[in-house]
């Protein structure tokens, strides 16, 4: 049995439907991520299991029980909103064991949870400071702390680290994973950043207009995305127009490439193909290639790694990703003549016509952006 389940959960604010019919079924210990762009319900789904925000129609159960009405300080979850939302009067460890005074809890038991915390967050010797005296990552630690002080069933995050630069970020969604899974806590996490959904989930949920649009695992979602917005959405990916042909290939500008083309679209006069920067390789043009032509319009360095963006024969744009030492080895420089490929079965294919956007085919790869 699922602990959080979600059954045709529904939100309106006025004529604007947030949350659009939403089911989900989440099991003990997982980490699920809603992401989306601002104003797909993500943030509102998350309320809703708080129980800040009350649904319009569905069915939310949390241990089997359904809690709808249920106010929040009873639904045994913890929260860290965005902004923290720390008391600013308050010390490190009275914010940390807040919930647990109002509770009225033994004033030793208090301090042996806030104890544990510190430790648990890398806030140990920081007790007696306040808010203001706390760096951004700091401050983050301890609304974590707060959350999870009265042991929660469930963990909720929204965008805990959006105000974090990037380096911090990254070294904390770890930290936050960490603990999470060292507690065995169901959480569920709500971001707009795709690698952060990427990087600290065990299933994402893609999220679009209130609605699910898919729910799988990172490298489900990345590398068979359900449908193009998705495809566009998840990552960087490149968009080009092709024909299916003979022996399980795609004719893209005149050239064969090898693909998993489903058999709905074998005869078809053409297809959408999606592929990730990673699945162009580029050199310098030689005689007697199959690959395409192109030439070189700019690129930035990225440490390990090099991106490209060439112009093709046929006027399309496309960003590619190659590491630094072949680009080294192939002496690049802007305007200069290119020669591209795209990595067998590496591409996914849509219908042109499909205006959602669906998947033709459940196997392939990559998406676009």
């Amino acid at each position: 049995m699922a602990q959080l389940s979600l059954r045709g959960i529904t939100k309106r604010f006025g004529a604007v439907t947030a949350v659009d019919d939403v089911s989900l079924d989440i099991a003990s210990g997982e980490f699920v991520t809603l992401v989306g762009a601002s104003g797909c319900g993500k943030t509102t789904l998350l309320r809703i299991i708080a129980g800040f925000t009350k649904a319009d129609a569905g069915e939310l159960t949390i241990e089997g029980k359904r809690v709808e009405g249920v106010p929040p300080s009873k639904r045994d979850v913890g929260f860290v909103f965005q902004s923290y939302a720390l008391f600013p009067t308050k010390t490190v460890a009275d914010n940390i064991g807040f919930s647990l005074s109002i509770r009225h809890r033994p004033k030793a038991e208090i301090a042996e949870r806030v104890k544990e915390l510190c430790s648990l967050t890398q806030l140990s010797g920081m007790e007696d400071r306040y808010p203001h005296e706390l760096s951004g990552g700091q401050q983050q630690r301890v609304a974590l702390a707060r959350a999870l002080a009265p042991n929660p069933m469930i963990l909720l995050l929204d965008e805990p680290l959006s105000a974090l630069d990037a380096k911090i970020r990254a070294l904390l969604r770890s930290e936050i994973r960490a603990v999470v899974d060292r507690l065995g806590i169901t959480t569920v996490y709500v971001t707009h950043d795709q690698e952060e959904a990427l990087s600290i989930s065990q299933r994402v949920a893609v999220m679009n207009e209130g609605r699910f649009l898919q729910v799988g695992t990172p490298m489900d979602v990345y590398l068979k995305p359900s449908n193009r917005f998705v495809a566009n959405f998840i990552g960087i990916s490149n968009n080009l127009s092709g024909r299916p042909i003979d022996g399980g290939q795609v004719e893209v500008e005149g050239r064969p490439v090898q693909a998993r083309v489903p058999e709905g679209l074998l005869g078809r006069d053409s297809c959408d193909l999606c592929v990730r920067p990673e699945n162009i390789d580029i050199s310098r043009p030689s005689d007697g290639s199959d690959a395409m032509a192109g030439k070189l319009t700019s690129f930035v360095f990225l440490g390990q790694m090099v991106r490209a963006r060439i112009a093709t024969q046929a006027g399309q744009e496309l960003v590619v990703d190659t590491s630094t030492s072949h680009w080294l080895a192939n002496g690049l420089a802007v305007g200069d003549p290119v020669a591209w490929s795209i990595r067998p079965d590496s591409a996914i294919i849509f219908a042109p016509d499909d205006a959602s956007g669906s998947a033709a085919d459940e196997d392939p790869a990559p998406g676009a952006s």
